[in-house]
Order: structure tokens, then sequence, then C-alpha cells
């Protein structure tokens, strides 16, 4: 047996002793030493997302392989990787390069012994070996956030940010933050627009080109700042004004992320002859393929990003649900379990 943490109910925490794993010859077996609270466990633990109960959650993970199945030739015990998506390679989605789509995308979310979810809040994990990447010796909470980094830089692949490019990011949350670092890291020039003062100022420090603070005239404000209109924008905050916001400010050709999901959800109003005439798009954005988090993976394991800014805080397993009490109650970043 191993110790998980637990989700068994609305703001309900509970330690518990599950089966260990058992390898599969395709799968590696993970002693996982830091796990991200998701913003989506986040709201599961307060009630904004539903979800079957008891839930291990735990997908933003870096670990140290301790034993391999038979058939593993890519990774070896001892390895220091991060934890992606898996993919059969052999589907439409995978020959098109879209593993997104593969109905093997989503592996390991139902656990022995009643539990549901992917099982990264607890001592060990089992791990599709495709789905596994080395990081070398970058520190461990960096490592677990390759996860949320390839959503970003998935977003920023679909939406085909180049060079020169204009963007502004609504939120400067974990995800917010990430998508401006993607970003800046391709070459934009970005503005982010948030509500809360410190929010702001921890974007400008992680080299936002301009922040404002949201506000009645934001739309009017973003187009002056940027002659008009900028070439992207990420709703990395789901509401409907927000989404709102993002599709005005967008320059003829421009493109919406849709990046943050809204709780509750409220469909917002998308003027189809105005998208005609200024051939606008929208692009949806929800995890991440494989190539994003092998890209991510990279970055962190060679020190060409620095995500120890977005690191709020540590906690041991045990105390998980202080993690969650302290990631839930106020404004954070990201808060990690260290199992």
């Amino acid at each position: 047996m191993m110790k998980a943490a637990a989700i068994s109910g609305v703001k309900q925490i509970q330690i518990v002793d599950v089966p260990m794993p058992v390898i599969g010859p395709r799968d590696v077996l993970l002693k996982i030493k830091s796990a991200g609270l998701c913003t989506w466990e986040q709201r599961i633990y307060t009630g904004q997302a539903k979800s079957d109960y008891p839930l291990v959650g735990g997908h933003e993970n870096a670990g140290e392989i301790a034993a391999i199945g038979e058939l593993v030739t890519n990774v070896k015990v001892g390895d220091r990787v991060t934890m992606g998506s898996s993919s059969c390679g052999t589907c439409r989605a995978c020959l098109r390069g879209q593993d997104k789509g593969c109905a093997e995308h989503f592996l390991n979310f139902s656990l022995k012994g009643g539990f549901y979810g992917p099982g990264g809040f607890a001592e060990y994990k089992i791990h599709r070996s495709d789905g596994v990447f080395p990081v070398g010796n970058a520190p461990w909470d960096q490592a677990a956030l390759a996860e949320p980094l390839s959503c970003a830089i998935h977003a920023a692949r679909l939406l085909d940010a180049r060079l020169g490019d204009t963007a502004v990011v609504f939120g400067a949350g974990t995800m917010g933050l990430l998508n401006l670092m993607v970003l800046k890291k391709s070459g934009l020039r970005v503005a982010v627009v948030d509500v809360n003062e410190a929010r702001l100022a921890k974007a400008t420090s992680l080299g936002a080109d301009l922040v404002l603070q949201a506000g009645p005239d934001i739309r009017d404000r973003v187009k002056a700042a940027f002659l008009g209109g900028v070439d992207f924008s990420i709703a990395a905050y789901g509401s409907e004004e927000v989404n709102q916001d993002a599709l005005d400010v967008l320059n003829t050709r421009g493109k919406i992320c849709l990046f943050a999901s809204a709780h509750p959800v409220t469909p917002f109003a998308i003027d189809p002859n105005l998208m005609h005439n200024r051939e606008t798009s929208a692009v949806g954005v929800v995890s991440a393929d494989r190539r994003d988090h092998a890209v991510a993976t990279d970055l962190i394991a060679t020190g060409q990003i620095d995500l120890s800014p977005i690191v709020d805080a540590t906690f041991p397993l045990i105390e998980a649900a202080a993690a969650f009490e302290r990631a839930t109650s106020s404004p954070s970043y990201r808060v990690m379990l260290h199992p």
C-alpha cells in the first residue's frame, strides 16, 4: 500500500492508503517528487467543478523512475522525468500530429480501490513510458510544471504566434503568466490585464511589455496601446466579459484563444458578419500534444526558462488539506505537494 491525498467531498481532503500500482509491459513506475495543484483539482475541491469522489488528483508531476516494464527502452530506472500525455501512435489523430485527439491521451485515470483520477497526489504513480520525458537535474518543482507550461506552448503553436506579433493576456494567474512567458520567448510584444495590482507587478517582473488594470474602458486602452488592436488575445480567465473584451481588441485576422474554462459556463456573442469581414478566428486550447510537452521539458531541463517565480508554496503530502486551503483561499500561484 501507499499514501495518497484524496478529495473526498467539497473542501474535504483525506490521506488514504491505496494499493501500489501494478506495472505493465509498456509502463514505468514513478516515485513522485513534486505535484502541482492545478486549477482543475482546486475547482473540484471547492465544488465549482463536478467529479466522482474520492478523487486522487495530480497530473502536474515530476518524479524518479523506480521500475520499468519489460518492453520499455526509452528510459531507465533512476531517470528524472516529467509526465505528459500518451498516444497510440496509429490512430488518425496521431498520424496527423494531433495526438491530443487520441483515445489514449488520458490514460491511467482510474485507480484501484474505488478511486478516480490521474493519481499524482500519491507516493507512486504508473505512467505509460511514451508519456515520460527526461528532465536532467532541473529542480523538482519546476520540472512538475512542464505539464501546464506545455499547455501554453500548445496555445502559442495553435495560434501560430511569431516574432514581431502582438498579444494581450487576460488574467495574471499561473496560466496567464505561463502564456506570457511563452509568448515573450516567441518574440511577441505582450500586455497583461488583471484586476489585482500584485499580480500585474508579477507579470511585469516576468517580462510583460505593458500591464493594464481591468476596467470598463479596457478595450479602448488595449487598442490605444497597440495601434488599434492585437494579433492574439488569450482569455486565461473564463468569463463572458473577458471573452467579449478579448474578442473586441483583435486586429484584422486576429485570433482569440479560449484558454480558460468558465465556471459557471456563460456563452458569449460572436457577430458572424464582423468575424467574416475582419477574418478573425477563435481557437480553443486544453491540454497539449506530446510534442508540446517535450518542448516544455527541454526548456526546463536546459535552464532556458525559469519557473521558480510560479511556485507559491510547498507542502508535504500529509498536509494536503493545508495545501488546498492555501491554493484556494487567496490569490496564489502554484502550490506544490511533495510526496
